[in-house]
């Protein structure tokens, strides 16, 4: 079929009805600027929404923060015998005292209430369980040789700052028990023991042990102003600086379970001994109270 030029009149046509299809692009210059206007407010609500996301990632991250900072502390006060056994915590009264919101005290609780450090049951404050003596003795006889293990580690890396540190210690918990402040003598006692144990540079073992003392501290203090061996000539604790001054694993080993287990006697003998008197009382009051 042949080729046929259009007219000039429908050139002009064509011309007209493709500017038409554009016109509207051409003319909308004021719908492009309310895009652009819509875009940049789209832009600053990202902004806000990114910078409202940092915050409360911020915030969430410092309440994790005060949370494990809380947790250690009532952790600490747990294995120095701070606690009793029995003991309630107030979870508002301890808020106040770290000046914080109950949330992360709450989250510190919740945390030592699943290692067992505390219990808590449904409408009561959360409570330091009460050990019974078999239970002390198992984790007594689990500590031992753990805590030689790592006395005997301890010798291996021991240094003049680890002997000096324990010297100072050593002399806080001796003048602690002169002036009967039982609670400063036992944070003094477990800084000893525990500056010894992190020189095992094993922190698994450490660890362990950390959780063990977690459960018997509460006990222990209930029975310490009874056994206390400050006043002893040659205390343990000075035999086992100086097989750590030596470098002497096993003896550093041996002491370090002699010490645990002379105090354990020491405690187990006097209660034995409460409980004979509690036991005497009740038969007195019983014969009291059949006499005509």
């Amino acid at each position: 079929m042949p080729f046929t030029v259009p007219t000039r009149t429908k050139r002009v046509e064509v011309g007209l009805n493709a500017a038409r299809r554009f016109e509207p692009s051409l003319s909308s210059g004021a719908h492009l600027g309310l895009e652009l206007v819509s875009l940049a407010d789209q832009g600053k609500c990202m902004e806000k929404e990114a910078a409202d996301a940092h915050t409360a990632g911020a915030e969430g991250l410092s309440r994790d923060s005060l949370s494990e900072r809380i947790y250690a502390r009532l952790r600490l006060a747990l294995m120095t015998g701070v606690y009793e056994s029995g003991a309630r915590l107030n979870i508002r009264g301890l808020a106040a005292h770290y000046e914080t919101s109950p949330t992360p005290v709450r989250e510190a609780i919740m945390q030592l209430v699943r290692e067992g450090a505390l219990e808590l049951r449904l409408g009561h404050q959360p409570r330091v369980p009460v050990l019974t003596i078999p239970q002390y003795i198992k984790i007594r006889e689990t500590r031992a040789p753990l805590e030689r293990l790592a006395a005997e580690l301890a010798a291996v890396n021991a240094t003049d700052s680890l002997l000096e540190k324990l010297r100072a210690s050593h002399q806080r918990f001796v003048q602690a028990e002169k002036e009967m402040k039982w609670k400063e003598a036992l944070a003094a006692n477990q800084e000893f023991h525990f500056a010894i144990y992190r020189a095992s540079d094993n922190e698994i073992l450490v660890g362990i042990i950390e959780n063990l003392w977690l459960l018997a501290g509460p006990f222990i203090n209930n029975q310490y102003p009874h056994v206390r061996r400050a006043s002893l000539e040659v205390h343990p604790h000075l035999m086992i600086m100086d097989a750590l001054s030596r470098k002497s694993p096993s003896e550093a080993g041996e002491l370090a379970v002699r010490d645990l287990r002379e105090g354990s006697y020491l405690i187990l003998e006097n209660l034995k001994s409460e409980g004979s008197t509690a036991a005497s009382v009740r038969k007195k009051r019983k014969t009291l109270s059949v006499v005509p």
